[in-house]
Protein backbone atom coordinates (compact mmCIF):
# COMPACT_ATOMS: atom_id res chain seq x y z
CA UNK A 1 0.00 0.00 0.00
CA UNK A 2 1.43 3.23 -0.29
CA UNK A 3 1.67 5.97 1.32
CA UNK A 4 -1.89 7.30 1.67
CA UNK A 5 -1.54 9.51 5.00
CA UNK A 6 0.61 11.93 6.44
CA UNK A 7 1.25 12.95 10.21
CA UNK A 8 3.04 14.95 12.64
CA UNK A 9 5.53 13.51 14.76
CA UNK A 10 5.26 14.68 18.38
CA UNK A 11 7.59 12.22 20.31
CA UNK A 12 9.84 10.49 18.95
CA UNK A 13 11.24 7.43 22.07
CA UNK A 14 14.84 5.73 20.17
CA UNK A 15 18.16 4.40 21.29
CA UNK A 16 20.51 6.23 19.53
CA UNK A 17 24.37 5.87 18.85
CA UNK A 18 26.07 8.71 20.53
CA UNK A 19 28.53 8.96 17.87
CA UNK A 20 26.57 8.26 14.46
CA UNK A 21 23.44 9.45 15.33
CA UNK A 22 22.04 5.94 13.95
CA UNK A 23 18.74 4.71 15.02
CA UNK A 24 19.39 1.46 17.33
CA UNK A 25 16.15 0.85 18.51
CA UNK A 26 12.97 2.96 17.90
CA UNK A 27 10.49 2.33 20.99
CA UNK A 28 7.43 4.30 20.24
CA UNK A 29 6.24 7.49 18.45
CA UNK A 30 3.11 9.42 19.37
CA UNK A 31 2.18 11.07 16.54
CA UNK A 32 -1.38 13.22 14.77
CA UNK A 33 -3.19 11.99 11.72
CA UNK A 34 -3.53 14.81 9.59
CA UNK A 35 -6.65 13.21 7.89
CA UNK A 36 -8.48 12.55 10.93
CA UNK A 37 -6.80 14.18 13.29
CA UNK A 38 -6.29 11.19 16.06
CA UNK A 39 -3.66 11.62 18.70
CA UNK A 40 -1.45 8.41 18.96
CA UNK A 41 1.33 6.16 20.46
CA UNK A 42 2.76 4.02 17.96
CA UNK A 43 4.81 0.63 19.17
CA UNK A 44 6.77 -1.99 17.06
CA UNK A 45 3.72 -4.04 16.06
CA UNK A 46 1.32 -2.26 17.39
CA UNK A 47 1.26 1.38 15.17
CA UNK A 48 4.65 0.64 13.05
CA UNK A 49 6.41 -1.85 10.98
CA UNK A 50 9.62 -1.42 10.77
CA UNK A 51 11.36 -2.37 7.10
CA UNK A 52 14.90 -2.50 5.88
CA UNK A 53 14.59 0.91 4.37
CA UNK A 54 12.09 2.82 6.68
CA UNK A 55 9.17 2.68 9.78
CA UNK A 56 6.04 2.49 8.16
CA UNK A 57 3.20 4.38 10.36
CA UNK A 58 0.03 3.53 10.17
CA UNK A 59 -2.79 5.12 11.34
CA UNK A 60 -4.98 3.33 14.00
CA UNK A 61 -8.65 4.09 12.62
CA UNK A 62 -7.19 2.45 9.54
CA UNK A 63 -7.22 5.98 7.47
CA UNK A 64 -4.01 5.18 5.92
CA UNK A 65 -0.28 5.45 6.33
CA UNK A 66 3.34 7.07 5.76
CA UNK A 67 7.03 5.53 5.42
CA UNK A 68 9.50 7.07 8.05
CA UNK A 69 13.02 7.05 6.56
CA UNK A 70 15.44 6.63 9.51
CA UNK A 71 16.53 9.76 8.71
CA UNK A 72 13.51 11.82 9.03
CA UNK A 73 13.39 9.88 12.66
CA UNK A 74 16.95 10.43 13.34
CA UNK A 75 16.30 14.30 12.50
CA UNK A 76 13.41 15.09 14.08
CA UNK A 77 13.36 17.59 17.05
CA UNK A 78 10.29 18.72 19.11
CA UNK A 79 8.31 21.70 17.94
CA UNK A 80 8.69 24.66 20.51
CA UNK A 81 5.58 24.94 22.54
Amino acid sequence: MPDSCHFDLLDVSALQDPCSGRIVHLYSMVARCLSCEVIFKAQEGAGFVSTSAARVLRCPTGCGQQSLKAATLRQWTPEAA
